[in-house]
């Protein structure tokens, strides 16, 4: 909040995020022309070289691997995940939004992929923990009032020795507009990285994206190991060496 005075009058400008039934709606009406955006903004190409130096891509190389898009819009981080590895990993996604939801089953299918979507809030992620070898989540949670309380979440269903990828809008012209638009958190790299470390993850790391349609590195990729507390627990034990099945 900022606050000031004017000779005798004092002023205050508080920042209101959108509650969640508001970016639900916001993103229903977004669905129709999102797919098309994706498309101009290269999202797909853009995700790929990130989700490589995070290691997501290595962490499916295991038997019945399972990934899980959190905030899934219409698929573009899974379809980049998805051109990466040569496993077939189970697919799944949420998102607050049903037309959102519709437009991913739609994009997945044409690439060959049948995902498993459900409709829900990151912050109460539907399924039990340790469920997962990777989560992710694009441009999700900078919209949220408390986004380390849905990374806590995403930390829960992950397995340990799994990773977690985020990419969050920076301070950037293009960003300007989209925390405008949309009311989002200003997320530097250090913030970021201080989020995913108070989550209890390790090998913290991060890296620009840029995008197409003149965006420019408008955000920033973070990921990060779950620590593996307890000794086997970790599905990578038993997970095909590193460097194994991906492209």
């Amino acid at each position: 909040m900022a606050s000031g005075r004017f000779g005798s009058w004092e002023f205050a400008l508080r920042r209101r995020t959108r509650t969640a039934g508001d970016l639900a709606g916001l993103y229903d009406d977004a669905a129709r022309g999102w797919a098309r955006m994706s498309h101009r903004l290269k999202l797909d190409t853009a995700y790929s070289d990130p989700l490589l130096s995070s290691g997501a891509a290595e962490a499916l190389c295991v038997p019945d691997g399972n990934v899980l898009d959190c905030g899934i819009g219409t698929g573009s981080l899974s379809l980049a995940l998805a051109g990466l590895i040569t496993a077939a990993p189970g697919y799944h996604g949420i998102d607050t939004s049903a037309a959102m939801l519709a437009a991913a089953d739609a994009q997945l299918r044409r690439a060959g992929i049948v995902a498993e979507l459900r409709q829900s809030d990151i912050r109460a992620i539907p399924y039990p923990d340790r469920s997962f070898d990777v989560v992710m989540a694009a441009h999700v949670l900078e919209h949220l009032p408390e986004p380390r309380a849905a990374l806590r979440e995403m930390v829960r269903v992950l397995r340990p020795g799994g990773v977690l990828f985020a990419c969050m809008t920076r301070r950037s012209i293009f960003g300007t507009f989209v925390q405008l638009r949309w009311r989002t958190w200003v997320v530097s790299e250090r913030r970021g990285i201080a989020w995913l470390r108070k989550a209890g993850l390790e090998d913290v790391g991060s890296r620009p994206i840029g995008f197409g349609f003149g965006a420019g590195r408008a955000s920033t990729a973070f990921w990060g190991q779950k620590r593996d507390a307890t000794a086997g627990s970790s599905r990578s034990e038993s997970a095909t060496p590193r460097g194994g099945s991906f492209r």
